[in-house]
């Protein structure tokens, strides 16, 4: 998150409305040409405010997220976008915004009966977590975050890239979820030979990223090539080959998107060796 945002958490008390509002319709943020609503949109006349989050403030500017009902119409000029769609219209400090608005509204049209007992869950007083019902359960439950290893496996000039069924022309890199009981850095050696079948060293961490499809944190790493055959495992891969330094600068092949860290992981390696990165 942006070092000009400050969290803020439960309370019982809202910020005055003027601000930054994060209103979602569906799975949509809504923007307009002027982009996020304002304090005095029209569109606060359909909320539940029982259901706004205050978010914490933005440069002195308080940010709150709710999901408007299904059956407001948006004005002129206003849409709703996914996730994916807004990467490149609201400023990087507003997309993580977004993302973290997005978690926890999903969090909190989710989580409202306890897996434990079924009871309803309550508020947790200054915590986004919440509590059963039931005082003889007692069981307590925070917004989940789910923890993925990203890897960049290079070999001289050339890296080793994966392609699933529905991606197009798109490869990318080998990720996995983070199993109990296991490091990061166990997760990559295991997500790489079971998915790809080769064996790696000199695993270097790069940097993290939150991914909000729908709660990750995305942990990129480079790892060297030691020895192996490629070997897929047809459940997770259709396919996966190594491409030339070169064949990614001319655009061989699709390479991920710019928002995502996999795409900064290609970026760094291929600047590294020719001295500028992919074209967006």
């Amino acid at each position: 998150m942006t070092s000009g945002f400050t969290r803020a958490y439960p309370n019982g008390a809202h910020p005055a409305d003027p601000g930054l509002w994060l209103m979602w319709q569906d799975q949509g943020l809504v923007i307009s040409t002027q982009g996020l609503p304002q304090g005095d949109h029209a569109l606060l006349n359909d909320i539940d405010r029982d259901r706004v989050m205050h978010l914490g403030m933005m440069d002195a500017q308080p940010v709150f997220t709710v999901r408007l009902p299904e059956t407001a119409k948006l004005p002129t000029g206003h849409r709703a976008l996914g996730l994916r769609e807004l990467y490149g219209r609201l400023s990087d400090e507003q997309y993580a915004l977004a993302g973290y608005a997005a978690q926890l509204l999903l969090w909190q049209k989710q989580a409202n009966f306890c897996m434990v007992c079924g009871s309803p869950l309550g508020p947790l007083p200054k915590e986004w977590g919440k509590k059963c019902s039931d005082t003889a359960c007692g069981y307590t439950i925070y917004p989940p975050v789910s923890p993925c290893t990203i890897t960049l496996i290079h070999d001289g000039e050339r890296i080793l890239m994966t392609h699933k069924d529905g991606w197009g022309a798109r490869y990318g890199l080998v990720a996995g979820f983070v199993e109990p009981g296991e490091s990061l850095e166990e997760c990559l050696v295991r997500e790489v030979r079971e998915e790809v079948g080769v064996e790696v060293r000199d695993v270097a961490y790069f940097r993290s990223q939150p991914w909000p499809f729908p709660h990750q944190i995305m942990c990129g790493y480079f790892a060297k090539y030691v020895s192996g055959e490629i070997a897929l495992d047809k459940n997770e891969l259709d396919d996966a080959r190594w491409f030339h330094v070169d064949e990614i600068l001319a655009g061989t092949p699709t390479i991920p998107p710019p928002l995502s860290i996999a795409r900064q992981l290609i970026d760094h390696w291929v600047k590294g060796l020719r001295g500028r990165a992919p074209a967006p």
